[in-house]
């Protein structure tokens, strides 16, 4: 399959090669027969440069990426003049085909950065390969920066790095022995609460969302491919994300979509309220109700709906959501959801979209800058990229970014985990613990550590 088209290619980049040494983005995609993405994306383990996976159960699509960066980016404005100028050959113009960026970028500025030393402020990185997956078909896309000399040698190790990526093969991992397992600064974190809800009753601030961190130590490196499966296998439907940078890995398997948008159709949804599922089927449909009936978790939702739907009108027109919310069953937990779609105008982009309504008062709080501000005042834990968007966008203006949420960062033998919930003026501390000990369940059951 790959000897088939490889002429083809050579023959490509050999005409998009600039003579005067300036480099240009070629792009190639070709329809192929079926591969496994996880498989792919443990094939790429032995390739130089950062993986990239993401998939969306809902639509049964994957983007898994591999190989050298071929860029590495820090804005979208650059990723926009990179396009401009990029040599394409894709006969199927499906999206997530042809050359696609991976993004993501910090919750907020934070001065101090250990923990996220690998993962800069904002990235948009579009890798050497790419495998995208739709309902229907597989695709392969390689990328590459052609500036007319070695074009023989280049395809020689394209050919080689595609037999790595497409080789059979099967997926063994040792069992995930957990050593240690600590709970960041909890106590601390209680106190943290109460002074939010002190500050709410007292001022005009109306919600903060704080966030806490567990750390767990394994005896053997941990494997991203390993979590990816048992994430896969356990949170059918969220949005299951990873991505490497330098020895770490951030992953998580997220319910929340932030913006898609397709074929200038946009969506997204609207998640905020949290209960545990129940035992049995009358035990769950019974929280479900009172979820469904709460006025702290009621109100919580409808804070999110005003907010995003806001800034949706300035982007979009036929705005469509139901009159209340609904229940999102997961694994574990179940929230009030309302989805939203509407019509893209012309000129309007994902990203606008996504810079503006990020943090959502889901992950942030109202009003959106004073609680940003207490977050950053108070909060001990370094966030990251932890509750921020994350996702990937293509050259066709489609693209689909959720809130990176459920997840943790992997590094060597060691895992932190993120959990946070919604503060408002009735919150108690206790249950708020208790509610991102539940959000850590996700996670800790990929790690395949029994509580």
């Amino acid at each position: 399959m790959i000897q088939q088209y490889m002429t083809d290619f050579e023959s490509f980049l050999r005409n998009a090669a600039v003579p005067n040494g300036q480099q240009t983005l070629v792009s190639w995609t070709e329809k192929i027969s079926g591969i496994d993405p996880l498989l792919f994306f443990a094939n790429g383990s032995s390739l130089e440069g950062e993986r990239h996976f993401w998939y969306s159960q809902k639509d049964d699509f994957y983007l898994v990426g591999a190989g050298p960066a071929i860029m590495d980016m820090r804005s979208s404005q650059e990723w926009e003049h990179v396009i401009e100028s990029a040599i394409v050959h894709n006969l199927s113009a499906v999206p997530g085909t042809g050359p696609v960026a991976f993004c993501g970028n910090n919750f907020q500025t934070e001065q101090l950065r250990q923990l996220w030393k690998d993962f800069p402020a904002t990235q948009y990185r579009i890798p050497a390969f790419t495998l995208t997956k739709t309902e229907a078909n597989y695709y392969i896309t390689i990328n590459q920066l052609v500036d007319g000399s070695h074009v023989n040698e280049a395809v020689t190790v394209i050919l080689e790095q595609l037999k790595t990526l497409m080789a059979d093969g099967s997926m063994s991992a040792s069992p995930m022995q957990l050593t240690n397992k600590q709970e960041l600064d909890s106590q601390e974190w209680k106190r943290l609460v109460k002074e939010a809800t002190d500050t709410i009753k007292a001022t005009d601030l109306d919600k903060v969302v704080l966030a806490r961190a567990m750390k767990l130590e394994f005896a053997e490196k941990l494997q991203a491919a390993a979590v990816l499966r048992n994430l896969m296998n356990s949170q059918q439907d969220s949005f299951i994300f990873a991505v490497e940078n330098g020895s770490a890995c951030f992953i998580g398997a997220t319910p929340e979509r932030l913006v898609r948008v397709e074929a200038g159709t946009l969506h997204t949804s609207c998640v905020a309220g949290t209960a545990p599922r129940g035992k049995d089927a009358a035990a769950d449909a019974e929280i479900g109700e009172a979820l469904l009936e709460d006025s702290k978790n009621r109100e919580e939702h409808q804070y999110v709906v005003e907010m995003i739907t806001g800034v949706i009108r300035k982007y979009a027109d036929n705005l469509r959501l139901p009159a209340v919310p609904e229940l999102m069953k997961l694994r574990q937990l179940q929230h009030l959801y309302t989805p939203v779609s509407a019509n893209l105008q012309e000129g309007a982009s994902m990203q606008q979209i996504v810079q503006e309504l990020h943090p959502t008062p889901a992950l942030g709080g109202l009003p959106k800058e004073k609680a940003l501000a207490f977050i950053a005042d108070r909060e001990p834990l370094e966030r990251g990229w932890y509750g921020a968007p994350i996702g990937w966008m293509d050259s066709y203006q489609n693209g689909d970014t959720a809130v990176a949420i459920r997840s943790g960062l992997l590094d060597g033998k060691q895992a932190v985990l993120f959990a946070g919930c919604g503060v408002v003026k009735d919150s108690d501390p206790e249950m708020e613990f208790e509610e991102t000990a539940i959000k850590f369940r996700p996670m800790l059951e990929a790690l395949e550590v029994t509580e």
